[in-house]
């Protein structure tokens, strides 16, 4: 499901009125978010935990959320960041997580044949080591345009970027690794 500016905006006008409201938007908003602390916090508890902090420090401002022409996930996903950024300097590490963990992308078993699955395993090991080796900014843009799903303006806001910059930094970005996972495609 993907929200409209209007949806959102009429989503958000409502959970300022009442709190009761927020449950869509939290619905909607929660795995991006979790996709992307989980992505960055070596340990699923601190993830869960981080995320609702986030969701408790979006509710709390949300009535302070004033229209700026951007969605509101890029407010959401700001207020995520400086969360993150507080968790680093409290812990004085950068910490990364399993990226099969993070992203959710491990497969039934069952339903996958040997093949597939050692395909799918090395794939998950080459872009665990193309991410740890990209600058935490290109991650970052990276982490939310492809597993958070968020657009180049989301991003733009998210992490204070022009809206240019954010599209360069992906054409870049993407170039760069594309040797690396021309055997995947």
């Amino acid at each position: 499901m993907q929200l409209d500016l209007e949806t959102e905006k009429q989503l958000v006008e409502e959970a300022k009125k009442n709190s009761e409201s927020f449950g869509k938007l939290y619905d909607y908003y929660f795995p991006k978010v979790y996709v992307f602390v989980a992505a960055k916090i070596n340990n699923q508890d601190a993830a869960e935990d981080l995320t609702s902090d986030i969701f408790m420090k979006v509710l709390e401002n949300l009535p302070r959320f004033e229209w700026r022409g951007l969605p509101f996930g890029a407010w959401v996903f700001k207020i995520a960041r400086n969360v993150l950024n507080d968790f680093y300097n409290k812990n004085g590490k950068n910490q990364t997580s399993d990226l099969e963990k993070a992203y959710d992308v491990s497969e039934n078993e069952e339903k996958t044949s040997p093949h597939l699955k050692a395909a799918h395993s090395e794939l998950t090991e080459k872009i665990k080591t193309i991410m740890k080796k990209l600058p935490e900014r290109e991650a970052s843009v990276i982490q939310l345009k492809f597993f958070s799903g968020l657009n180049n303006r989301e991003i733009m806001e998210v992490m204070g970027l022009s809206e240019s910059n954010v599209a360069i930094i992906l054409y870049r970005t993407l170039r760069k690794i594309k040797p690396d996972l021309q055997y995947f495609a």
